[in-house]
């Protein structure tokens, strides 16, 4: 690659996830959407219509086309390994939708892949690109509110037992892996390290999946509270709680808006990043210029960032007793 080079991008799925990414599309620079692809090729000619994709394609075309240079991977989870393997190897940098693997071990065998093709792979975990948590965390940073001792973060939504992804243990189900992985990432955001200490309990599904689950990472000086349930709503909101004050993040993994209080619950300040956008662009900006720059491992989303959240994703899975049937 080289810093001259417009990044030719495709999609390999055409679920609501790969909508967003070809919603934000238009905001990239030195980029274009050059195919889509789905199991149905039907699927992807009504998508590739709709957003005037080029190429519609099934999946093994898509990822051996010739002109592709990076693959976004919007699959369901258990599903990345195998993709993001073959992308790799047809030597293609790869983007993948988190959970970015089921298990740690899958995760380090892709890295290995990665690298000895020498290509370029990131876990999809656009939450990191967002400017709001970059501007909660230069405030913590710069001592706005004091010491960080908590983290707190739920994120939950209620589902029918029909939605298949989330109820199925064959399609790794479950809540920890579908959306408690934003809860980890945003504690892991700020700490940038492994905690001592992981305590998770859960109420598993007839399935056998997890429906909702609780998480205590101890970092030290500063813990984590994160929460996840797919039969309930929560408040969907991150705080960071100081010795002199606190930062509000609603829907943090998107947000758009922070305010920081005191710890009298004063107003002291608000930010906001005026967008309009879903907010995807920006981690794929990112990786796009990346790829022209040559590099095969983001700074931002490195390999370390996604070990570190599939090892506190697995120790919670043994601590509640979840494993699919694949494992």
């Amino acid at each position: 690659m080289n810093e001259s080079k417009t990044i030719r991008w495709g999609i390999l799925g055409a679920g609501k996830i790969a909508r967003a990414f070809a919603t934000d599309f238009q905001y990239l620079k030195e980029a274009e959407l050059l195919a889509i692809g789905s199991r149905e090729v039907q699927k992807a000619q009504g998508f590739a219509n709709e957003f005037a994709i080029p190429h519609a394609l099934n999946y093994e075309d898509l990822i051996h086309h010739p002109d592709i240079d990076a693959v976004y991977i919007a699959t369901p989870h258990p599903f990345h390994f195998s993709q993001a393997s073959a992308a790799l190897q047809a030597g293609k940098a790869v983007l993948c939708e988190k959970p970015i693997c089921v298990n740690k071990g899958q995760l380090k065998d892709l890295i290995a892949i990665a690298k000895t093709n020498n290509q370029f792979l990131m876990e999809a975990m656009w939450t990191y690109f967002i400017p709001a948590l970059e501007t909660a965390r230069n405030w913590v940073r710069e001592g706005r509110i004091g010491d960080l001792k908590l983290i707190q973060a739920d994120f939950c939504f209620p589902s029918e037992p029909t939605v298949e992804r989330l109820w199925n243990p064959v399609l790794a189900g479950g809540a920890l892996l579908d959306i408690g992985i934003y809860p980890i990432a945003f504690a892991n955001y700020f700490m940038d390290r492994l905690p001592y200490k992981i305590t998770a309990s859960a109420h598993l599904a007839s399935s056998g999946v997890d429906e909702r689950t609780g998480i205590l990472l101890e970092f030290g000086s500063t813990s984590a509270n994160l929460y996840t349930s797919i039969v309930s709503k929560g408040t969907n909101t991150g705080y960071l709680f100081g010795s002199t004050g606190y930062i509000k993040l609603p829907s943090f993994w998107r947000s758009t808006t922070i305010e920081r209080y005191s710890n009298e619950d004063e107003l002291l300040e608000t930010w906001s990043d005026g967008r309009s956008t879903r907010g995807f662009h920006f981690e794929m900006q990112h990786v796009t210029d990346c790829l022209r720059k040559g590099l095969t491992e983001s700074p931002v989303m490195s390999f370390d960032q996604s070990l570190r959240i599939q090892e506190i994703m697995d120790t919670v899975r043994r601590q509640i007793g979840l494993k699919f049937p694949f494992e």
